[in-house]
């Protein structure tokens, strides 16, 4: 879940309201939109609701989880570096291999998966076959990463119908993937 600090950063900069502005809007203090935007402070229960209300109005998207499995850590750097370009409205976990990564697919609940198809011990195609067997994945995106040009292999990631990415993966079309499959998630 958005700290409370952030919310209420992310609705000004959304609405274009000052401290004083948003304040006005939610029928509290100055002071006290300040302290909740410096994190000096937690808004009542009351509170957060209307600012996830006003949230919601807004479009805002809280945090758009991404995992990378890949056992060269090039790839989860280059796709943090796609995240950036989001406002910190993404995060971004990793894992070296495929049994790691199952284990934390299953407690990041990520939207959006890149998965080398090529690692020691369970492939990225492996991988991919057991992930439906991890409860609440239902809307989750995987997108294959790979520098195989074996028609076979292609071919198989084909066949679980997710799409491929080429290594040496470029940032920008990263970052499409990021913002596509943001803009096709429904929220949570």
């Amino acid at each position: 879940m958005i700290t409370s600090a952030d919310l209420v950063a992310r609705i000004r900069q959304a609405n274009g309201d000052t401290q004083e502005g948003l304040a006005r809007r939610l029928a509290v203090s100055y002071p006290t939109i300040n302290a909740w935007e410096r994190g000096r402070s937690e808004p009542t229960p009351k509170h957060r609701a209307t600012l996830e209300a006003l949230a919601a109005e807004l479009d805002i998207v809280h945090e758009f989880v991404v995992m990378v499995i890949d056992d060269d850590p090039v790839t989860a750097a280059l796709v943090e570096a796609a995240a950036i370009g989001f406002g910190g409205v993404v995060s971004v976990h990793s894992a070296l291999n495929g049994w790691e990564g199952l284990v934390m697919c299953g407690a990041v609940q990520p939207r959006l998966l890149f998965l080398d198809i090529m690692m020691p011990g369970i492939d990225g195609l492996e991988v991919a076959r057991r992930l439906p067997a991890i409860p609440g994945l239902d809307e989750m995106r995987v997108v294959f990463v790979t520098a195989s040009q074996s028609p076979e292999i292609l071919e198989r990631a084909a066949a679980l119908g997710n799409a491929v990415l080429g290594k040496p993966v470029e940032l920008d079309a990263l970052a499409d993937v990021i913002r596509t499959t943001m803009e096709d998630a429904s929220p949570r």
